[in-house]
């Protein structure tokens, strides 16, 4: 599944090349997606993805990211494993979160990334505010904070934990040549 959703990345990609004025980064393995509720906290270590620029306008054109969920790590003990049973993430049968923008809109300064976000099997329309927090010559980095409701992904029951989780996507990224 990993190897599919990578090969999808790496199509979209190589389309990137091939248009004029489009630099694709690459997100590097020291970013991190951190996760917040009122019972739990924790992180994913893994995550695959693409930030496409404009290279003249240095505008983001294009945000993707593939997380790993066998790379969740919470801060309680024992609460890790279970989150990656069927129970919550079924890691087993969905390996993956992913998000593919179809577009990047600004209003009023902020930037969001349009698109498809899937957990669980459950793929949902999206709207991701973020920030880009510095561009180099071949380096970029992106700060992206929004809320999910797991309950809209089936993430678990319910009443079990808080449904409302805030992600907090720390990604740099290297300019693919």
């Amino acid at each position: 599944m990993i190897r599919t959703l990578f090969c999808v990345f790496l199509s979209g990609y190589l389309f990137s090349q091939a248009q004029p004025n489009i630099d694709a980064f690459v997100v590097q393995s020291k970013s991190v997606v951190l996760i917040q509720s009122l019972d739990f906290s924790g992180q994913f270590s893994t995550t695959q993805g693409r930030i496409v620029l404009n290279s003249n306008t240095k505008k983001v054109t294009g945000f993707d990211l593939v997380i790993d969920v066998s790379s969740l790590d919470l801060n309680i003990p024992g609460m890790t494993k279970h989150a990656k049973s069927a129970d919550f993430f079924d890691v087993a049968t969905y390996p993956a979160i992913t998000f593919f923008s179809d577009s990047i809109v600004e209003n009023e300064g902020v930037l969001s990334a349009c698109g498809v976000m899937t957990a669980k099997g459950v793929a949902l329309n999206k709207t991701i505010p973020f920030e880009l927090v510095s561009i180099e010559n071949t380096r970029l980095s992106v700060h992206a904070a929004f809320k999910i409701l797991r309950s809209e992904f089936t993430i678990g029951e319910v009443d079990t934990v808080s449904d409302e989780v805030q992600i907090d996507a720390r990604l740099t990224a290297k300019k693919n040549k």
